[in-house]
Order: C-alpha cells, then sequence, then structure tokens
C-alpha cells in the first residue's frame, strides 16, 4: 500500500504532512517519508516503520518550509 499526502500554505509544512501520514498508517506501511522545498532544494527524510520513526529524526522538526502563493 501508499499513500500521499500534500500541503500548499503559509503554515510549516512538516507537522501537517506528518499527521496526514499518521492518519494513513492504519492502511499499514512498513515505511515512511517527506519531501519538501528548504532553500530552494527538495528535503527528503524518511525511515522504515512507523511514521513516529519519522518524527525522530534528527533535523525534522528544524525544517521550515512552506509553499505559498503558487499559480498554476
Amino acid at each position: 500500500m501508499c499513500g500521499i499526502v500534500g500541503y500548499v500554505g503559509d503554515k510549516k509544512a512538516t507537522p501537517i504532512l506528518i499527521n496526514g501520514l499518521l492518519c494513513l498508517e492504519y492502511r499499514g506501511y512498513d515505511s515512511a517519508g517527506i519531501a519538501v522545498i528548504e532553500n530552494s532544494k527538495i528535503c527528503c527524510m524518511k525511515d522504515k516503520g512507523r511514521v513516529a520513526n519519522l518524527k525522530a529524526i534528527s533535523g525534522i522538526n528544524d525544517l521550515t518550509s512552506c509553499i505559498r502563493n503558487c499559480t498554476y
């Protein structure tokens, strides 16, 4: 199984993405990860196991990414 969560807005993206993954966790994942734009680069953080393992990754709480004013 896989699930994808996305966020566009003014708030810090990391906690919103992790919360979204937690809502999907009941589907039975063996790993989780997020990718955000940080300093004009894509920053990926991932780990095996439950979403809670993601929260424990060093530096994940320091990510300040948000995406605002998007035009398509």
